[in-house]
């Protein structure tokens, strides 16, 4: 018995330190599809691979993005356009190069009401292909701002202790199920066509999915009108004026060390009236994020409409009111 006692923990030792070999099928690349198309800009997707688990997407051959692929839009369809790749954006709150994915029409903008295909071929992989319908505006009939102070900043870094509040007034349209997306946006004075998310709050109850983590709402808000249907309503959301910048704060971007002229700056509040499977795909994405790198809970599948690929491709019709801060 006293040798069978010293042996155990021996066997345990060696039983754990066996390697399991798992074997995890590699079939192939596809093509992925970001894209929510909206009636205020021109098309305008994402066009990636999917990589497998070993791929090094730092090499020329993992990277994500495909800058060869042929993307072309139908119409109720009728092929009316086949978008080109562009290699770069800039970002003006920064003044930063980034490059992405991005294909882009020069003259298509999507129309409330019809319906839009996208077929995107890329060499070595199958065609992916989707389909969705822009959903008709809601409008923002009127928005109230008003400014809230607080005698503490916030935290040491913070520039500005004033708070921007805005009421954002619509209706609801009644015998239909609608879906809604808030975005809240700056623009600069001097040249770009590039707005820039912010971040904001809400606490508003209709809220039911959060794009973006904590007070960082960089996606915005998202929401059905089940507690509101048919009805009009006033939603609530709150700007920080870190945020905003000027003229709560001096954000003024430089060139060679110097301040760019801006004596002026515009928020503008979004509301999109986006499709169910737009909505889908938030909820499921924020399912993923919640339980992603936790092995103990359920996978997540985040929602797809893709054929022949992965991704989403969703329509959105867009009203949006703007306040101006003059400085």
């Amino acid at each position: 018995m006293k040798y069978f006692a010293l042996y155990l923990p021996l066997l345990i030792i060696l039983t754990c330190c066996q390697k399991v070999k798992i074997d995890i099928p590699d079939n192939g690349r596809k093509i992925v599809i970001n894209g929510l198309i909206s009636s205020d800009s021109l098309f305008n997707i994402g066009v990636r691979k999917s990589s497998f688990i070993i791929d090094n997407i730092y090499s020329q051959t993992g990277t994500y993005d495909l800058d060869s692929a042929i993307v072309s839009i139908y119409q109720s369809g009728l092929r009316v356009d086949s978008l080109y790749h562009s290699d770069s954006r800039l970002d003006v709150s920064t003044l930063e190069i980034f490059k992405y994915g991005n294909y882009w029409s020069k003259r298509i903008f999507p129309i409330p009401g019809q319906e839009y295909e996208i077929v995107v071929k890329a060499h070595g992989m199958p065609d992916a292909t989707a389909s969705t319908t822009i959903p008709d505006m809601v409008r923002i009939e009127h928005v109230d701002s008003s400014r809230k102070y607080q005698t503490i900043y916030p935290y040491p870094f913070y520039l500005s202790n004033v708070s921007m509040i805005f009421n954002i007034e619509f209706t609801d349209p009644v015998y239909e199920t609608n879906y809604y997306l808030l975005n809240v946006c700056k623009v600069p004075n001097y040249s770009s066509p590039w707005s820039t998310n912010i971040g904001f709050g809400s606490t508003d109850p209709i809220v039911e999915e959060v794009l973006g983590r904590g007070y960082q709402q960089m996606g915005g808000i998202a929401f059905t009108d089940k507690v509101i249907n048919g009805k009009k309503y006033s939603l609530t959301v709150t700007v920080d004026g870190n945020e905003i910048g000027q003229p709560f704060w001096d954000d003024s971007p430089r060139m060679n060390g110097i301040p760019l002229p801006d004596h002026k700056k515009t928020i503008y509040l979004r509301l999109y009236s986006i499709t169910e499977e737009y909505f889908r795909y938030i909820q499921t994405l924020n399912l993923f994020e919640k339980d992603f790198g936790d092995p103990l809970t359920n996978p997540v599948q985040v929602f797809s409409n893709v054929t022949g690929g992965f991704g989403i491709f969703a329509g959105a019709a867009v009203s949006s009111d703007s306040i101006v801060f003059n400085y």
